[in-house]
């Protein structure tokens, strides 16, 4: 891209977070009412029924920090269909000098933007819920922000994905239910790979077919130590490939969709 590129893909980009940010505190407050609610069942609820694992709550804490983006990308998906369905900003987008792919990569950025900046209060509200139980210390901060980055930047790019096989706004609930339930439920947020690899082989291998898997061991392999999960550079590196691989199909498709020359 040329200067004049960049100048116009920037300004794309800051409107569509000065307008994101009008929604962020409410955005903010939803993912602390998520955030607070699993963690009083884990820390005050679950040790009643025998799970005294100390770290069962930072297990819980960090993995809903993890997903907190892939229902946030409901959000971004909305936006995205509402705006073909109705304004049709994304008409003028393509008028501009920027060829058609440049503008969904900016609708990527945008949506990891969104999921990035509502979870930040994630992790000091779950510090106030678990106190000493999570332990900030045994994080390693530099993986654990290069996965933020990379968590983010994926769900970004699967957001032009599900937007491009997705019709109208009424099938936000198919997208829910058949897409983003089984990825979080099958993905490794309740067990660790490793666990379920010792019991059912055949299952962990499938699941190494599901973004989420990657995207849980390797937060939590920053966070509680890397011996119990899959080795954190795999983890970044198969998150880089699902990124390209869900943006380059959702972009084409849309490109087709949209009568993108």
């Amino acid at each position: 891209m040329n200067k004049k590129m960049y100048q116009t893909f920037y300004a794309l980009l800051c409107k569509d977070i000065a307008i994101y940010n009008k929604q962020l505190i409410d955005r903010s407050i939803d993912a602390v009412v998520w955030i607070a609610t699993t963690l009083i069942i884990a820390e005050y609820v679950m040790p009643l029924f025998g799970i005294n694992d100390k770290q069962y709550g930072t297990f819980i804490l960090i993995g809903n920090f993890a997903i907190w983006g892939l229902f946030e990308m409901l959000t971004s998906v909305g936006i995205f269909l509402g705006d073909i369905q109705g304004d049709k900003s994304i008409s003028y987008y393509m008028s501009l000098p920027l060829p058609s792919y440049i503008i969904f990569i900016e609708q990527s950025f945008a949506s990891a933007y969104r999921s990035m900046t509502s979870s930040i209060l994630i992790l000091p509200i779950g510090k106030l819920i678990l106190g000493t139980d999570f332990i900030i210390s045994t994080i390693n901060w530099p993986k654990f922000i290069f996965a933020c980055f990379m968590i983010n930047i994926f769900y970004g790019f699967f957001t032009i994905f599900l937007a491009s096989y997705c019709d109208n706004l009424s099938n936000l609930t198919m997208i829910r239910s058949r897409i983003i339930f089984p990825l979080w439920f099958l993905g490794c947020f309740q067990f660790q790979w490793g666990m379920l690899y010792k019991v059912l082989p055949f299952l962990a291998y499938i699941d190494l077919g599901n973004p989420l898997t990657f995207i849980l061991e390797g937060i939590r392999s920053s966070t509680l130590g890397p011996e119990k999960y899959l080795p954190f550079w795999i983890c970044m590196g198969m998150l880089i490939f699902f990124s390209i691989l869900f943006g380059y199909l959702g972009i084409q498709k849309l490109k087709q969709r949209l009568d993108c020359i």
